[in-house]
């Protein structure tokens, strides 16, 4: 998904739930009038609202000045009962589990039939987070532990969809601060929900852990979102850069595409140095952690900056080398017992 709800209606089924909608959020609209927006003939229409009528849903064409379809008097369909908050998080839930811009399957239908379902007022904040939430990649689901308070998450999406600047109150293991943040969009990366926008008090582009912000305010202030930002690559970038000890570049003897299917851009910033090599760029405030992150891949790699990098490279080979070794050679006592297996590959009892 990108955070809309899928627009298209390739079921008869899915038209008819849309006629039943229109019929009754707008009365009064003609069969050629619902044609167009159905994108169906007017045959389709009459027919869609004798499906109607045959489920018991008194729909009814009028004539006259006030003619189109309407819904007898005092007939409503009754609304789904959640409160705002519920909405959020059920419908953001769901957006989730389709990840990866899946258009088909049952979460993306469910999330459309659930749209359709609420009152209008409550959809209109269930809208605007999923215009400014960036689902995950198919390999990449929310933590369990990630989700996030419904009601903050409303105003931040409020303030994404409205480019209106938010005031926040950030928790960060150097304490709390209070800032003002223009929000150009949140990205589920790595399975937490990140914040990404223009930090006033920093005066640049910072990104913030949405299950760190302990309140959100929206302002009346308004901004510019950057045209064609990419919400989810900003945070991944930032991810990567925005440490403060160690700047880290490492050339790796592999196309650029080979690294990005490799490498995750939050663990490095990947750019073309020739067609058969990549450099990547990071920073660091742990240099052996980062000799594990970057030993995730096949490809022969050379460490430009910093020297350090090499010495943590050399301490874990020393301790591998130490440990690969450790056990004699052919020492029955040591060594590990295979269980036979079947010539279908299963393991024989």
């Amino acid at each position: 998904m990108s955070g809309q709800f899928p627009t298209g209606l390739p079921s008869p089924a899915g038209r008819v739930l849309a006629l039943l909608e229109r019929v009754q959020e707008r009365p009064g609209l003609t069969a050629p009038a619902l044609a167009a927006e159905l994108g169906v003939g007017e045959r389709s229409v009459r027919r869609y609202v004798a499906t109607l009528q045959e489920l018991g849903i008194p729909v009814v064409a009028r004539r006259g000045r006030a003619g189109g379809y309407h819904l007898e008097a005092g007939f409503r369909m009754a609304p789904l009962m959640l409160s705002t908050d519920e909405a959020v998080a059920l419908t953001l839930a769901m957006a989730v589990l389709t990840g990866g811009g899946e258009q088909d399957g049952p979460a993306p239908a469910a999330l459309a039939k659930l749209r359709r379902a609420l009152p209008r007022q409550v959809a209109e904040r269930v809208d605007d987070v999923l215009a400014a939430v960036v689902p995950p990649r198919r390999s990449d689901r929310l933590a369990p532990d990630a989700a996030p308070d419904p009601t903050l998450l409303a105003t931040l999406a409020a303030g994404v969809v409205g480019q209106r600047v938010c005031r926040v109150r950030h928790r960060s293991g150097d304490g709390t601060t209070t800032r003002e943040v223009n929000p150009y969009g949140v990205a589920v990366v790595r399975g937490r929900l990140y914040l990404h926008g223009w930090c006033h008090l920093r005066r640049a582009r910072r990104t913030f852990r949405v299950d760190r912000l302990a309140a959100v305010e929206l302002l009346i202030d308004t901004f510019r979102a950057p045209a064609g930002l990419d919400v989810a690559r900003a945070v991944e970038t930032s991810l990567a850069t925005s440490w403060d000890e160690w700047n880290v570049s490492v050339v790796l003897d592999a196309p650029l595409a080979d690294v990005e299917s490799w490498v995750p851009r939050w663990v490095g910033v990947p750019e073309a140095v020739s067609t058969d090599r990549t450099r990547l760029r990071l920073t660091t405030r742990n240099l052996d952690a980062t000799v594990l992150r970057l030993s995730d891949h096949p490809f022969p790699m050379t460490v430009e900056e910093p020297v350090e990098l090499r010495e943590a490279f050399a301490r874990r080979a020393a301790w591998m080398t130490s440990v690969g070794g450790a056990l004699p050679r052919n020492d029955p006592a040591t060594t590990p017992t295979r269980r036979p297996r079947g010539g279908d590959g299963s393991v024989r009892s």
